[in-house]
């Protein structure tokens, strides 16, 4: 098997030190013919400098840690591969580490320290207080979408939840809509509880409690069951607001297979404005959750970060804004 050229391969055929490689490619000073002796070398041979051992001289590897959990929905795939390209035009290279879970995010987060990234960002799940702490500590810039860690140096990206719950229940409200029913996933996330107590909250404002509630997979075929579990309910609910879009639209499919009518049984609204929620065949009333933005945030917080700005201790908030199609009045 032919061996991985190295440093010291290059060092021989340059008849130069190794020390002299690495001052080369990181950011020593060399003479400019040691230099142009070095390249010629290197190209020769093939050689592709450590980013790691690279960076036990100029300070950075230039990777950007992307840690991933929650990636079963269409809004957060589209988010993270947008943020993946934005790194990489940044000038630098995405380390995308996939966790299992929240316990599983913390080690995740301690793994990226082993390839000496220059910043992380974790996509959904939750980072316990002393990882966030930990990683604070060795200065290494920490960014958390659609989290948020109070009192500590992680920046928070996140949709204004909140508010995106609120604009929904006083939509139907306004819809002259009384039996209003919230479907979503049975993990209780950070956006998750955000959206509810929003929605909640709202429509109490009106006089009016929640008629329901239901839990599925955060899928189409889990909007798909717990919306025929809501609508078998008597009396039915008259709306339902769902977690995202995905669930609203197997929500859709529920009230068809039904006979209901959409909207005039029951009115149907969704999260995030997924482009499939705009298909003619669908015309599903959302909440729009852009991608962009909150891109565009992360990417230049990063650059700031590591140019030396400090933590930005409020959050970013993403404000929703509602979208009207068919599946409403």
């Amino acid at each position: 098997m032919q061996h991985r050229v190295s440093a010291k391969d290059v060092a021989t055929l340059a008849g130069v030190s190794r020390a002299a490689v690495s001052r080369t490619f990181g950011k020593g000073h060399v003479s400019a013919a040691i230099r142009a002796r070095v390249i010629a070398a290197a190209n020769q041979l093939g050689y592709r400098p450590n980013a790691i051992a690279r960076s036990l001289i100029g300070g950075r590897t230039g990777l950007i840690a992307v840690i991933i959990i929650d990636n079963d929905s269409i809004h957060n795939g589209l988010l993270i591969s947008k943020l993946i390209s934005e790194i990489t035009l940044l000038g630098k290279r995405a380390l995308v580490i996939s966790a299992t879970g929240d316990d599983d995010i913390d080690q995740s987060a301690l793994d990226a320290f082993d390839y000496q990234v220059d910043a992380v960002v974790v996509v959904g799940g939750t980072v316990s207080r002393q990882i966030v702490d930990q990683i604070g500590g060795v200065g290494v810039p920490l960014f958390l979408y659609e989290r948020r860690v109070q009192g500590t140096a992680a920046e928070c990206v996140t949709c204004d939840n909140l508010h995106g719950g609120e604009i929904a229940a006083r939509y139907l409200v306004r819809c002259g809509r009384e039996r209003i029913a919230y479907l979503t996933k049975p993990r209780q996330t950070f956006s998750n509880t955000q959206r509810r107590q929003g929605f909640v909250s709202e429509l109490g404002s009106a006089g009016l409690a929640l008629h329901g509630e239901a839990h599925g997979a955060q899928s189409f075929a889990g909007g798909y069951e717990a919306g025929l579990e809501l609508m078998s309910s008597a009396p039915p609910p008259d709306a339902i607001f769902c977690f995202n879009d995905e669930m609203a639209l197997g929500a859709l499919e529920a009230a068809r297979a039904m006979k209901l009518e959409v909207p005039g049984d029951v009115a149907i609204i969704g999260f995030d404005n997924i482009p499939m929620s705009a298909w003619p065949v669908f015309g599903l009333t959302t909440i729009a959750n852009p991608v962009d933005l909150p891109v565009e945030t992360l990417i230049s917080r990063i650059s700031a970060r590591l140019d030396g700005a400090p933590a930005r201790t409020e959050p970013h908030l993403i404000r929703p804004s509602l979208v009207v199609r068919r599946t409403t009045p």
